[in-house]
């Protein structure tokens, strides 16, 4: 049984470790197609616009790359919100412990970025904890509503993982849709660029390439604004982690439907795989898939860190 367990184990971790190798060359593929012709066109542009600079105010190649300096630290100073004062950490804190990471701010001395290892390795862990969690009570808050619905309309069903997956979805799409039009409104971006921005933070990308709070220091930047994108950061986050979690209990749903259904592990098993045990169910039990769904994400916490292995209908409960 345990040779069985680490043969069907270790097949789908090739075959996911292949599919994504795979997904990742035809990405960068399409990314080259897409892009290299156009950054080829801008790297001439600006050989010929520092040919042009060099012959016009007769600067070296050091006072070009100075000057280029200036004028990227300039950005920063330019923004209402001043990099390192308290309102600019708070930000930049945000981009860190949620692994965000715009790139826009970066710690400079050596003690900063000391701190910024150990700060970071604490706050990244406890966020995406905290995260997880709250994205678990939503998608038991969307089950709840969803059951009282259906008894008002004197039915009893469950909605399924298919189905919490689809609300996800959707209040994740109107996240940023409704995040894409405050930024338009506030940056002066057009609707594709603050779409573009809320998806990349929202899924912790963080290019760097548009940042908020960055480019004006006119009023439109005030306290309420500011507040706003903090906000809409926590907020978005909190449904994409919501989403993300549906996604992984549909993949657990199908890895656990392909394993022998009549066995499990059995409560105080320890972590080590050649020690686990497994007992038959009775076969007068019947486990339906909305069953089977419910359980899994009441159970969540414990399945997706797999720090302790509970019985599948046990009623404790491990709570972050």
């Amino acid at each position: 049984m345990v040779r069985r367990c680490i043969s069907e184990n270790g097949t789908r971790t090739v075959l996911l470790i292949i599919c994504s190798i795979s997904y990742l060359l035809v990405g960068a593929a399409v990314f080259s197609a897409l892009e290299y012709e156009d950054d080829q066109k801008r790297r001439l542009q600006i050989q010929r616009l520092f040919k042009r600079f060099q012959a016009k105010y007769n600067i070296t190649k050091q006072d070009f790359a100075e000057w280029a300096e200036v004028q990227r630290y300039q950005r920063g100073m330019d923004s209402t919100v001043e990099q390192w004062s308290f309102a600019g950490s708070v930000y930049f804190a945000t981009t860190v412990i949620t692994t965000i990471g715009y790139g826009h701010t970066v710690p400079r001395t050596n003690r900063g970025k000391m701190f910024c290892i150990l700060y970071a390795t604490i706050g990244i862990p406890l966020a995406i904890t905290a995260l997880q969690s709250i994205g678990e009570r939503f998608n038991a808050l969307v089950r709840y509503s969803y059951r009282i619905f259906m008894r008002r309309l004197g039915k009893k069903r469950e909605i399924s993982t298919n189905s919490m997956a689809a609300v996800g979805l959707v209040g994740l799409a109107i996240t940023v849709c409704f995040g894409a039009a405050i930024f338009s409104y506030y940056e002066h971006w057009n609707y594709f660029e603050s779409l573009y921005y809320c998806f990349v933070t929202l899924t912790t990308i963080g290019f760097g390439d548009m940042v908020a709070l960055q480019d004006s220091v006119e009023e439109r930047f005030g306290t309420f604004y500011i507040s706003l994108s903090m906000i809409f950061i926590f907020i978005g986050l909190t449904i994409a982690s919501s989403f993300l979690n549906l996604l992984v209990l549909r993949m657990m749903e199908i890895r656990n439907k392909t394993s022998k259904p009549k066995e499990r592990l059995l409560p105080g098993a320890p972590e080590n795989c050649e020690n686990c045990q497994t007992e038959s169910l009775n076969d007068t039990t019947q486990v339906t898939d909305v069953d089977y769904v419910s359980d899994l994400l009441r159970h969540f916490e414990d399945e997706i860190t797999f720090t302790t292995y509970r019985t599948m209908y046990s009623r404790k409960r491990a709570s972050i």
